[in-house]
């Protein structure tokens, strides 16, 4: 097997203090890529909790976005990555559908290389 990557991993880890009493978020994220299917999965653990089941983020890549959608029994979440080529950063955006279909942002991110 060559120099192909099956997965990339993320850290998530706060730059500043939590707001409105909020705890600081930390994550561990795991994106691969299924080969037979062309969709990537992204398994995400994060500072909110385990669950004994999981539910895997499938997104498709378009153009240099990644959309991810999380099928949860709440509502479907989706965790989209975009990578901005000219800053060399990563922009993340984090939306729930509520039962009326509108979409709600939850968060924004941007994501930079450690060096």
């Amino acid at each position: 097997m060559g120099s192909t990557k099956l997965f990339v991993e993320m850290r998530f880890t706060p730059v500043r203090i939590g707001e409105e009493g909020n705890p600081d978020y930390e994550a561990f994220y795991l994106v691969g890529y299924d080969k037979k299917t062309t969709e990537y999965v992204l398994h995400l653990f994060d500072a909110y909790g385990v669950s004994s089941k999981p539910v895997p983020g499938i997104g498709v890549r378009k153009d240099n976005s990644i959309r991810f959608k999380f099928d949860y029994s709440v509502g479907p979440w989706y965790n989209t990555f975009t990578w901005d080529p000219d800053r060399k950063t990563w922009k993340n955006m984090i939306n729930y559908e509520q039962k009326d279909g509108h979409e709600v942002t939850f968060a924004v991110k941007e994501l930079t290389p450690i060096k």
